[in-house]
């Protein structure tokens, strides 16, 4: 299937170009590859502007990548139809090699590892992908019951929750929605250690960049126009899985508007027929046990990040949050073409912004643990 084949499909959410906003042709050209061929959780942040892009020579696949000198940092996996994967890889190594490139791909999944492997990458485990089955789904049982207790309590304090179909609103329109959402993000952010978008792992709010994105709201009912929270989730495999993507509550919500918002989410979902629906990865969980021939530094720098650093970022409460809706959990990776070394680590480290904390929130958190 070649990207001119892709152009000519249709899609329940088909609307790209939003009035008022004009888009460059080439993210219109990736993003129709991702919405169908991007299998990843990650996959559509490669829509977003800070991102350069490789395509192969058929124009039938694409790479998305954040360089950093002579690293590339690769999100969202070989974004191809299934039989062209393997060619795309062989011309995105042609190319790194032929400019003396250095390829990290990170959050891949176990059943591509053996590609990796192949054309030579050093495979580490980078944490733990999360997929709900939206089929079989339910909310029964005792494994639900604090699910069920928060949805409860926050729909008796008067709070409900909608879909908001940007498609259909003019760009003056759009400009107060996404004024509504960066008021509520500057407020999550405040409090974290890392009080921004953290690069390569985490997506960004761009108006002009929404493309087939979806957006969920909660707010109080007397008040419909004070958002509490919402959550922003991307396409994969052609609409038919979707990725909670972003997640935000201001300070003033309701305790468990979040894991209601999900809730809703996820039984929207389900009602329209979809397949699965990610909750995204959690970096660094579970990943002490060695693998053959995987980076040693990688395993402990990841191994302490989740043990001794959670006041930095929260992994042990990332995947405890996530693990209440009772996900698949499964394996991810860093593919690293020829192997990781601390200098390729420490580019990953200054793109994703891990070296750009808030002192106050640092000092606060490290006195509340003493």
């Amino acid at each position: 299937m070649s990207v001119s084949f892709i152009s000519q499909l249709e899609s329940p959410r088909e609307t790209l170009r939003p009035a008022g906003f004009e888009h460059e042709p080439q993210l219109d050209q990736v993003e129709r590859c991702v919405f169908y061929c991007g299998l990843q959780p990650d996959s559509y942040l490669v829509t977003e502007p800070e991102y350069e892009h490789f395509w192969d020579e058929q124009n039938r696949g694409v790479v998305g990548f954040i360089r950093h000198g002579k690293y590339l940092h690769v999100i969202g996996g070989l974004i191809a139809p299934l039989r062209h994967r393997e060619e795309l890889l062989v011309q995105f190594c042609d190319y790194a090699e032929s400019n003396k490139l250095l390829i990290a791909f990170y959050s891949i999944a176990e059943e591509d590892v053996p590609l990796f492997r192949q054309y030579g990458f050093q495979v580490t485990k980078f944490g733990e992908s999360t997929s709900i089955d939206l089929k079989s789904h339910h909310w029964g049982g005792r494994e639900y019951a604090w699910v069920r207790r928060q949805t409860s309590f926050v729909s008796r304090q008067g709070i409900e929750a909608q879909e908001i179909f940007l498609d259909n609103m003019n760009s003056q329109e759009r400009e107060e929605v996404f004024k509504k959402l960066q008021a509520i993000n500057r407020e999550h952010l405040a409090g974290r250690v890392m009080s921004h978008d953290i690069g390569l792992l985490e997506g960004k709010l761009h108006i002009e960049h929404f493309y087939r994105r979806r957006l969920f709201v909660a707010y109080d009912r007397s008040t419909p126009d004070q958002w509490q929270a919402y959550v922003i989730c991307t396409p994969m495999n052609g609409g038919r899985s979707w990725a909670t993507e972003m997640y935000r509550n201001s300070k003033q919500s309701v305790r468990g508007v979040i894991p209601f918002l999900l809730v809703y989410v996820i039984d929207t979902m389900k009602n329209e027929g979809l397949e699965t629906i990610s909750l995204c990865m959690v970096p660094a969980y579970n990943c002490d046990t060695p693998l053959a021939g995987d980076s040693r530094h990688v395993r402990l720098a990841l191994g302490q990040w989740a043990k001794r650093f959670n006041f930095v970022f929260n992994v042990q409460g990332l995947h405890h949050f996530k693990s209440r809706f009772r996900p698949e959990f499964s394996p991810a990776y860093l593919c690293v073409r020829h192997k990781a070394t601390p200098l390729s680590t420490l580019s990953f480290m200054k793109c994703a912004g891990l070296f750009n904390m808030n002192g106050k929130n640092l000092v606060r958190k490290f006195l509340r643990l003493s």
